[in-house]
This record gives structure tokens, C-alpha cells and sequence, in this order.
């Protein structure tokens, strides 16, 4: 059908007077999701880094059970057996909160106390470590509170295999995979990256499982006596810490030994002898992955 040039006009007329209405917006692949978050618990659990951490207001209390148990502290990781120290300060911990009538309250980086009870466990944490004169004392204080501080703000809100938030829980998608019996890796980790949502170390155990690559937490007695131990049993040449050091000659993995096997080799376990060969990852930031090593360095030195 043929259209005058006077319709035509006119159309253009009535378009430009009357235009018509925008269309919706179209949804962004990286647009967050219109409808509301479903609410977290009281175990608020950040991945920033801390120096990016923006004050935030305390979260819902914690309604979880008291005591940590030793099936608990297990699940988190670990076969050693729940630290005396670590329980001793949930145990402090809980006490201060019934005295307080008050519920504990978590959020940010490290599952921190929040509110008034914060300044409470403070002025208590204060005057308990200036009572220890020992400087090991002292550290062994630090992180047993650091630790049991992430237990007790992680609860019920964390995986406790992946350390994810329960609705981000990657288990699932992780296999499984063995590990040569020559080699048996241990993730010395500081305290301030226990638990930490953004920590990937713990794909070590996650992966070969907790007796190939188990964890060994900084400043906690029973798990560094299993480690150190380990290396006495082992021998210093069968001990190596994967740190950047440049006053050491790096070596490659191709050049060491395990009892006459090389590494390129594939061979049965029946060829192992003896114990494995120890590789120490250190798990943390630089300045706490120095602390761990300078601790590695005297303890495996003086053995």
C-alpha cells in the first residue's frame, strides 16, 4: 500500500509530540539481584581485606550451642585434639556473657566481638596478657583468642569444610585426590586466616585430605608439637619451608630426593621407607607468614 508524503509528515509530527514510553531496563549479567538477601546470622563473616573493613553494625546475637566440643573443633578442619587454651578462652568467653546477661555479638573481618561486650573482653584480655611474662606464653594467649573468637562467630553461619558462607558452599564441587605417601605437606598458618572466607589453604586437606596436608595452627601447643615432632621423626633433611627468602639458594622440585626415588618418578607405595618428606607452607599475610618462619627456623634449628 503506497503512503502519501502528507501522512508520512504527519506521523513524524505525532511521534516527536507523543513519543512513547521507554521500554523497561534489561537486567544486567552483574546486576545484583532486585529481590532482598535472605538474613544472615549473627556469625557475620567477611572476606575484604582489613584495611578496607568498614565499621558496620553489630549483627543478631549468637544463638548456637556454649562449649566447643571436640567433634566441633574436628569439623573445622583438623585431628588434633581441642587445644586447651582455645578452650579455656571460649570458656572465659561464655562466662563474661552469662556475668554480662548479654548475648556475644560478631561481624567483620576475623568474626570480631561487637558492641559493649567488646570493650568488656578487651579490658579482660588486657590484664590477662599483661600477667604472662613468657613471651610463648603470651603468643599462645593471642591465638587461642583470635581462634576461639572464630569458632564461636562462625558457627552456624559457616561450611565448616570450606569455610564459605552455607549458601556459597563449594564442598560439593571439590574431588578428592591421594597423595604419594613420600611427600606429606603441612599449612602452618597464622590465627588471623583461621576461618578467613577468602583463604585458599585449606584446599590442601579439602583435596588430599587431612593426614597428607594437615593444618598446624601458629602459637597453638598441641598442634605445633605434632608438627615438630614430625620433623624430629623425619630428620631436617626431609624438612622444607616453600618461603621467598634471598639470602637462600632456591632449589627445584626435580633435584630432591626421597629415599633414592626421585620425584619425576612414578612409583608404588611399597617403595616408600621410612618417613615422608615434610614440605611447610606458610599460610598469611607477609608480615605474619615472617613471624611463622623466623618460628620454624628456631624450633626445627634447635631440634
Amino acid at each position: 500500500m503506497l503512503v502519501s508524503p502528507s501522512s508520512v509528515r504527519a506521523l513524524a509530527f505525532l511521534h516527536r509530540r507523543f513519543p512513547p514510553p521507554p521500554p523497561p531496563p534489561r537486567p544486567h549479567l552483574l546486576q545484583p539481584p532486585t529481590h532482598p538477601a535472605p538474613p544472615r546470622s549473627a556469625m557475620a563473616f567477611s572476606a575484604e581485606p582489613a584495611a578496607e573493613e568498614a565499621e558496620e553494625e553489630a549483627l543478631p546475637p549468637v544463638t548456637g550451642p556454649g562449649e566447643v566440643t571436640a567433634e566441633e573443633w574436628r569439623r573445622w578442619g583438623t585431628s588434633s585434639p581441642l587445644p586447651a587454651a582455645v578452650a579455656a578462652v571460649v570458656g572465659e568467653l561464655l562466662e563474661m556473657e552469662a556475668e554480662a546477661g548479654q548475648k556475644m555479638r560478631f561481624g567483620g573481618v576475623g568474626s570480631k566481638i561487637k558492641g559493649d561486650f567488646k570493650d568488656m573482653e578487651d579490658k579482660k584480655h588486657r590484664a590477662v596478657y599483661q600477667t604472662l611474662a613468657d613471651s610463648d606464653k603470651k603468643l599462645q594467649y593471642f591465638s587461642a583468642r583470635q581462634i576461639a573468637c572464630r569458632l564461636l562467630g562462625s558457627r552456624g553461619y559457616l561450611c565448616q569444610k570450606c569455610w564459605l558462607p552455607m549458601e556459597d558452599c563449594m564442598c560439593a564441587k571439590l574431588g578428592s585426590c591421594n597423595l604419594w605417601q613420600g611427600i606429606r605437606f603441612w599449612l602452618y598458618m597464622h590465627p588471623k586466616d583461621f576461618l578467613r572466607q577468602n583463604n585458599t589453604g585449606k584446599l590442601l586437606w579439602q583435596v588430599f585430605g587431612i593426614q597428607a596436608a594437615p593444618l598446624c595452627l601458629f602459637g597453638i601447643q598441641e598442634h605445633e608439637d605434632i608438627m615438630w615432632d614430625a620433623f624430629q621423626r623425619s630428620g631436617k633433611g626431609k624438612v622444607s619451608f616453600l618461603y621467598p627468602n634471598k639470602s637462600t639458594t632456591p632449589m627445584s622440585v626435580k633435584d630432591l630426593k626421597f629415599d633414592g626415588l626421585n620425584l619425576s618418578c612414578d612409583h608404588p607405595e611399597e617403595d616408600v621407607k621410612d618417613e615422608p618428606f615434610n614440605f611447610v607452607l606458610l599460610d598469611g599475610t607477609w608480615s605474619n607468614s615472617a613471624a611463622l618462619y623466623r618460628r620454624l627456623k628456631i624450633r626445627n634449628w634447635n631440634k
